[in-house]
């Protein structure tokens, strides 16, 4: 028992490491996250990473929302099929600037529920971090799903170096208590 734990803790060392490798060719890191779905959350992803393209910026969009991969439906490369090469998987490129990863790109069909446990949509969240070759970009836009469960707290602590949260809400006071959470999980986890 002592030994397979021991055999968990090196294999996330190495999981670990292989994302910070990869990763660290991107200058700055920005999570957009929710306290519950519905909110806009990729809507505003999406189009934060459209519009700091448009400004030059190299820009890597990561759809980590893996029960609504929305994002390359509204980026309109939903029919892309991943490259892959010795280095891992190749972004699809959506513009000058602008390449995405998206779970759904994983799926056999766009209509396939992910009926996952937690280890499992971890395990596919560190797969996408530790396999993508984003090369070298000013900015890494990580779509979280919705709430503060495994989700969100796994890709926190893969990418220690975030430069922080930005957190969607909508005005209305279910949302609303939502977000206090949202804003508790960044400071508790140093997301500014």
């Amino acid at each position: 028992m002592a030994a397979d734990k021991d055999l968990i803790q090196i294999q996330n060392k190495e999981e670990d490491q292989k994302i910070l490798e990869k990763l660290k060719n991107v200058k700055h890191k920005i999570a957009v996250m929710s306290g519950k779905g519905g909110v806009g959350k990729s809507t505003v992803a999406t189009n934060l990473s459209i519009a700091l393209a448009a400004k030059g910026k190299k820009v890597g969009l990561l759809d980590l929302d893996l029960t609504g991969p929305n994002i390359p439906k509204m980026l309109g490369v939903e029919d892309e099929r991943l490259m892959g090469t010795d280095e891992g998987i190749l972004p699809i490129k959506v513009m000058d600037n602008l390449s995405v990863i998206s779970s759904a790109y994983m799926l056999p069909h766009k209509e396939m529920a992910i009926i996952w446990r937690g280890p499992m949509k971890i395990g596919a969240i560190q797969q996408l971090l530790a396999d993508v070759v984003w090369g070298e970009l000013d900015y890494l836009i990580i779509d979280l799903p919705p709430g503060t469960s495994d989700e969100p707290l796994s890709v926190a602590q893969s990418i220690p170096e975030s430069e922080g949260a930005i957190i969607v809400t909508t005005p209305q006071e279910v949302s609303l208590l939502d977000i206090y959470k949202s804003l508790n999980f960044a400071e508790k986890l140093k997301m500014p």
